[in-house]
């Protein structure tokens, strides 16, 4: 800026008077500053410049917190007096910079200006700067959470194959809701399991697994493309069986508990789309047998595995 006249210089400075005496009193003793001062001899001494700022700020020489540096320089030439005041902090990071011209030559009448300017500077600074420490040093707690993040919930449904149980292959379908909370894994299955007709004596049987399940479990691996999680299951269901070709028509279902271990893998196909893979291996609690008494001919049916295997796969969708 330039002053070319006393009459706007002395606008200015009571400008700059009233700007200084409305800084907040909450600023006072907050940062302390230094300032580093350049300028010929004729020319204010930089301790009277800092006096005089730190009077408008309203504190004493120790404030407190983080330094503030100001850096300034002062050059006459036929033209005035131009000068140069530089803000930075004590990483010496630019907080901004001031450029004043003065269309005199008279260096001892910009004393006052140049303070209020350092004033503002300073002020200024402050007013973007965290807030400083608690008292005694403590550290204000991070502010609560509104609400916790919602949990990642899928919807998969499968086709199963399994073996022990059943007799043969048995083949069938699933129907599985799992929810994500970070990186624990829970949720429900239903399935569903039938074996093709065997041979039972002159006649045949069929068998039919149903059961629901419980699934808890850490995912350990997660990228962009695929997720693994390994899953502890506890399940029941019942086993029912149902003989044909004899004259009286056969039929049994029997209570089964299963105990499980498997890993659930998913690969993704589109954004909210992914085809999952799931093997497990099942124990059950007891162990089963089927048979039926024709005249005095014990006829056996089926006895289950005491362990049994099954993989289940499918697509799932994701709600975010």
């Amino acid at each position: 800026m330039r002053l070319p006249r006393p009459t706007r210089r002395k606008a200015i400075l009571a400008l700059f008077v009233v700007l200084a005496l409305s800084l907040p009193t909450r600023l006072a003793r907050a940062a302390s500053f230094h300032l580093s001062w350049s300028a010929p001899d004729e020319c204010p001494s930089r301790e009277r410049i800092m006096a005089r700022a730190r009077t408008l700020l309203r504190e004493d020489a120790e404030g407190a917190g983080p330094r503030l540096f100001v850096h300034g320089a002062v050059h006459l030439d036929d033209s005035g007096i131009s000068m140069n005041l530089r803000l930075t902090d004590e990483l010496g990071a630019d907080l901004g910079e001031r450029r004043v011209h003065f269309d005199h030559r008279r260096c001892e009448a910009i004393e006052e200006p140049t303070a209020l300017l350092v004033a503002m500077m300073i002020s200024g600074a402050r007013a973007r700067a965290p807030t400083a420490p608690a008292p005694n040093n403590e550290v204000p707690p991070p502010p609560a959470r509104s609400r916790e993040r919602t949990p990642e919930t899928a919807i998969a449904a499968a086709a199963v194959a399994s073996a022990g149980l059943v007799p043969n292959v048995g083949l069938g379908g699933a129907l599985r809701c799992t929810a994500t909370f970070s990186s624990i894994v829970l949720g429900v299955e239903g399935s569903f399991e039938g074996s093709w007709a065997i041979a039972a004596g002159r006649g045949e049987a069929t068998f039919r697994f149903y059961d629901l399940g419980l699934l808890a479990g850490v995912r350990v691996v997660r990228s962009r493309v695929f997720e693994i999680v390994p899953l502890l299951e506890a399940r029941g269901g019942i086993l029912s069986a149902s003989a044909t070709g004899f004259q009286v028509t056969y039929g049994a279902t029997r209570p089964v508990g299963i105990v499980a271990a498997g890993v659930l893998g998913r690969l993704r196909l589109a954004s909210a789309l992914h085809l999952e893979v799931m093997p497990d291996v099942r124990v059950a609690f007891s162990h089963e047998e089927f048979s039926l008494r024709r005249g005095g001919e014990l006829i056996h049916i089926h006895a289950t595995a005491p362990v049994e295997g099954r993989v289940a796969v499918g697509v799932g969708w994701v709600f975010r």
